[in-house]
């Protein structure tokens, strides 16, 4: 019945149809760009994790440019982080009974943003994070155990290999290692070569592919953003939001009115915490603030929202608050279908791919020389400058000579058809470099243009 629930909120929205979204778009090119056989990093300036970029180049082997396959690899992977999480929760007792509640709050709450269907570095990361709680928490009962601590590890690894900023999640491991190991210095090493093993595999990879510099570059060693940055405006975060903050409110004030439990149900509630804190600290290691952000707050508050629905007082109350619960993301997930923009209005076109006019290019191959791909949608993209903003590195020097030479350079191996010059650099370009760039021609259609000989 939870997963029949789960279906049916999720997958009449997936079919009606969910608008395009420019973050799945570019990680849909990158796909594209590795299976059309080039390497990442090197010869594809985006900061996308190597691992989640692994995963979206095998995704376009099998389906291409699929909207529709994207979101339903995004649903499988909530529902199997949700039915993991419950099933480690029940097989080590962390509560006084078995209980699926924290399943369906699980479910339930990662269906109140559009941002949760989509196949985000962050929400392939996460799956990897609940897939290593096992690992770290049951170091108390089975003594010193290498390999455990080691696939702890690995999986946070893993995790990070998915979403850079998910290394944080080491401190919540080192909890775990001083709350249950019995050598704590030693288990922590042994979780620490864990995490760094799949790293020395991908950067062995890079190094004999001649991308290692590039990968420490433009992934690696990149500096995090801590500042705060709105994608959504924040009073429409703040109505995403209320609901989730509500319950986690009341869940950690039922807390404190717990009966004598465990040692081991303790401390694990004590690991919960430090996730807790950690998860919302990572939220604001984003470029930009939005919904989807906060997928990491869900295994921690699916696992206070059972200490809420589990009191036996009142229990006629916890219901109508379930029920509200429910229609809450029920309204905020068909408020388009539905027809209710007026009641809850929430501006999400930051996110959304702009309705393109008709600039007469299509079915070609262009470069983009600005923020806007939504000239890719109906178009192939070529050269390694994927992402604006990494492409800086030499678009953004111009006046240096290494740059415009790695330029031509990359020129040489890919020509478009088009570019779209939104930053005005084409002048500057032509006179630079006349021997790539003399080749094109303005058009009818402002900052396009294109190559005639």
């Amino acid at each position: 019945m939870l997963i029949l629930l789960f279906l049916a909120i999720r997958l009449p929205l997936i079919f009606l149809g969910i608008p395009d979204t420019i973050q799945e778009l570019l990680h849909m090119l990158v796909g594209e760009r590795l299976a059309d056989d080039f390497a990442m990093y090197r010869e594809v300036y985006d900061d996308t994790a190597p691992l989640s970029a692994l995963i979206y180049w095998m995704i376009d082997l099998l389906a291409g440019r699929s909207y529709l396959t994207y979101r339903l690899t995004a649903a499988f992977l909530l529902l199997l982080q949700a039915l993991f999480l419950n099933i480690t929760l029940n097989r080590h007792s962390v509560y006084a009974g078995k209980s699926y509640i924290p399943a369906l709050l699980y479910l339930i709450l990662g269906s109140i943003t559009f941002e949760f269907d989509m196949l985000s570095p962050l929400l392939i990361g996460n799956t990897f994070l609940i897939l290593s709680l096992p690992y770290i928490i049951t170091v108390s009962r089975e003594g010193l155990s290498n390999n455990r601590l080691f696939a702890g590890g690995f999986m946070i690894g893993l995790a990070a290999l998915s979403y850079l900023p998910l290394a944080l999640f080491l401190i919540v491991s080192s909890f775990a290692v001083f709350f249950f190991a019995s050598s704590t210095f030693r288990s922590f090493l042994l979780m620490l070569c864990g995490f760094a093993f799949p790293y020395a595999v991908f950067m062995t990879y890079y190094l004999y592919s001649s991308s290692l510099s590039y990968f420490l570059e433009l992934h690696l060693f990149r500096p995090w953003q801590f500042h705060i940055a709105f994608l959504l405006p924040a009073t429409d975060l703040a109505k995403i939001m209320l609901l989730p903050a509500m319950l986690l409110a009341l869940s950690l004030m039922s807390t404190a009115s717990l009966p004598q439990r465990l040692v081991f149900q303790v401390k694990f509630q004590q690991l919960m915490g430090v996730w807790l804190v950690m998860s919302l600290a990572l939220v604001f290691t984003q470029y930009e603030i939005s919904a989807g952000t906060f997928i990491v707050v869900l295994p921690p508050l699916a696992y206070y929202s059972e200490y809420l629905f589990s009191i036996r007082k009142k229990v006629w109350m916890l219901n109508v608050f379930f029920f509200l619960l429910l229609a809450g993301v029920l309204l905020l997930r068909y408020q388009q279908p539905l027809g209710l923009n007026r009641f809850v209005k929430i501006d999400d076109s930051r996110m959304l791919l702009p309705e393109q006019a008709s600039t007469g290019v299509s079915s070609t191959t262009v470069l983009v020389l600005g923020n806007d791909i939504s000239y890719y949608r109906q178009n192939k993209p070529v050269t390694p400058y994927l992402n604006w903003q990494l492409s800086q590195r030499h678009f953004g020097r111009l006046q240096q000579y290494q740059a415009v030479y790695e330029i031509y350079q990359n020129f040489r191996k890919e020509s478009p058809a088009v570019i779209v010059d939104q930053a005005g650099l084409m002048p500057e370009l032509k006179y630079k470099l006349p021997a790539v760039f003399e080749a094109y021609e303005p058009t009818g259609t402002p900052s396009v243009y294109k190559r005639t000989r």
